[in-house]
């Protein structure tokens, strides 16, 4: 018999990110392109340098952060898309995994595939063709069916995001850390951006060119915490990347205690992935079991695990100002 799942009312959610953010209202307007109306969301990070005490702030509450995987796709609205984003937050407090690669005349857009077929009306390779040629085609949703929606730029969405959602972006293609670090900082959106890494090497990379930057990156060993002392990276602003396949939760409480989050990834439709399992919400325990001790859970599931996760009305006591 299938478990009931744990309903999370809207209010609770609004206690979780009240309470560890700074309450600053929401002032940025949508770029043009969006087509849908912007319901007010829960700001995450409203200062500078806010990110890793948002993350001590989970950790003191024993509480977990959705990452929604791609922006949080459904029916309607594709991966990757600027009006999904809206529609996530709108629904469920979530951070936003996002895809950035070059056009062919040097703008960062969003695209996770280096080609077009799967997610938009076009083909060919998304760094084969200029901005305005991208936009000339729309994006299609992961069933296949056709959007009004563009192919956005980073700029536009690190614009939206002010003071309305927290996003983490992952290099594709010819983009550069550099390329996104210097974006970031043009927008002055270190409070409310992290960035997604694969070695200890890039993550020192990411370091040496801001040491505002929240870097997400595999940490497989303590060890590797003093690696990167050496090389110059603050373990304040780090989240320990934990894969996708087998939780640790006694690993991420010896990384705690040095002062380092945890993120695990359920993502993905492929045979034996977590998101795939029917089981996974047959039983609520599940993905809590799953979880435990990690700050931030990428999924592809993020409606449904928000009702599920622990901690998710917690944090008043994070309140600042």
């Amino acid at each position: 018999m299938r478990k009931a799942l744990l309903t999370l009312h809207a209010a609770s959610a609004a206690a979780l990110l009240a309470g560890c953010a700074t309450a600053t209202p929401a002032t940025a307007e949508p770029p043009a392109a969006a087509t849908e109306a912007v319901i007010e969301s829960f700001p995450l990070i409203a200062d500078a340098g806010g990110m890793p005490d948002f993350f001590n702030c989970l950790r003191q509450q024993d509480a977990i952060l959705i990452s929604a995987h791609r922006g949080g796709p459904v029916p309607g609205y594709p991966e990757n898309a600027l009006e999904t984003f809206q529609h996530t937050v709108t629904e469920i407090p979530a951070l936003l995994e996002i895809d950035v690669q070059k056009s062919a005349d040097g703008v960062m857009i969003l695209m996770h595939d280096d080609t077009l077929e799967r997610t938009s009306t076009g083909g060919g390779e998304a760094s084969r063709l200029t901005l305005a040629e991208l936009q000339a085609f729309t994006l299609e949703d992961n069933d296949g069916s056709a959007t009004a929606f563009r192919i956005p730029t980073l700029d536009a969405v690190l614009d939206w995001s002010e003071g309305r959602a927290m996003l983490a972006l992952d290099r594709k293609g010819t983009t550069t850390y550099q390329d996104l670090v210097e974006a970031v900082a043009e927008h002055d959106a270190f409070g409310r951006v992290m960035f997604a890494t694969y070695s200890l090497e890039d993550a020192a990379l990411v370091s040496g060119l801001s040491s505002k930057a929240m870097i997400v990156t595999p940490i497989e060993k303590i060890e590797d915490l003093q690696t990167l002392r050496v090389s110059g990276v603050n373990l304040a602003n780090v989240i320990s990347w934990g894969g996708t396949e087998v939780p640790r939760p006694e690993f991420y409480a010896d990384l705690e205690a040095k002062g380092v989050e945890s993120a695990f990834a359920t993502i993905g439709w492929w045979t034996g992935s977590w998101d795939s399992r029917i089981e996974m919400l047959e039983d609520d325990t599940l993905y809590r079991r799953i979880t435990r001790g990690a700050r931030l859970l990428a999924t592809d599931r993020g409606r449904d695990v928000a009702k599920v996760l622990p901690g998710i009305a917690a944090a008043k006591a994070c309140t600042r100002g």
